[in-house]
């Protein structure tokens, strides 16, 4: 998977390189959206198709979760990038089409007694484990609509759509000190459960940024 995204941000790069020069006319933008502040660069390939890539990041925050019956102590930190080819449409209107590839982590800890259940199963005495959880696609591909708005020589614009995430992939690994007391079966089915409560295919995507062309 990370060959994957190594290649697939080495052709990002190609394309928006290539286009840059056979225009000159390349936007810079900045703003929010719904994985952190974030910034963008796009560049013309003709009056009405545009590339443009973006990253956002630094969001991060810490709680608890239930999951499976135990109640998780869980830190994220949320980010991600993102390559879309726009068509832009009259009166402002764009129709955008991509990948996403995110930089998301969720990690979690739980502390749990003897009787409580894994995987279904009680178990027999106190335990640990930590888990982490990211999307089941590394690239997941997404779909926007979103408007350009010229605003005292600057443009406004905005992406409201889909990222097809394929729901999430999690991994429970036990840290009991002593050894460990959890049947790995149970972990998986457990890892399973999990999965099932958070299977969300599809996440939405918003945007909102102030950008200006040179």
């Amino acid at each position: 998977m990370t060959f994957q995204k190594t290649a697939v941000t080495a052709a990002a790069l190609a394309i928006l390189a290539s286009a840059s020069a056979a225009q000159d006319a390349a936007r810079v933008g900045v703003g929010f959206s719904m994985f952190g502040p974030m910034v963008e660069g796009q560049f013309a390939i003709s009056d009405s198709f545009t590339v443009r890539g973006a990253f956002a990041g630094g969001l991060s925050g810490s709680g608890t979760t239930t999951a499976d019956g135990l109640d998780y102590s869980m830190n994220a930190n949320i980010g991600a990038t993102t390559l879309l080819g726009t068509y832009h449409l009259p009166a402002g209107m764009r129709l955008s089409g991509g990948v996403l590839m995110s930089n998301t982590s969720l990690n979690g800890s739980v502390a749990g007694s003897a009787g409580d259940l894994v995987g279904g199963v009680p178990v027999p005495s106190a335990f640990e484990i930590t888990s982490s959880a990211e999307f089941a696609n590394g690239l997941a591909p997404m779909a926007t609509v979103g408007f350009d708005i010229p605003v005292f020589g600057f443009v406004m614009s905005s992406d409201v759509g889909l990222v097809r995430t394929g729901g999430v992939n999690v991994t429970l690994t036990e840290t009991t000190g002593g050894g460990n007391v959890i049947p790995p079966a149970d972990l998986t089915t457990a890892e399973t459960t999990i999965e099932s409560e958070l299977d969300h295919d599809y996440i939405p995507y918003v945007s909102f940024m102030v950008g200006k062309w040179f």
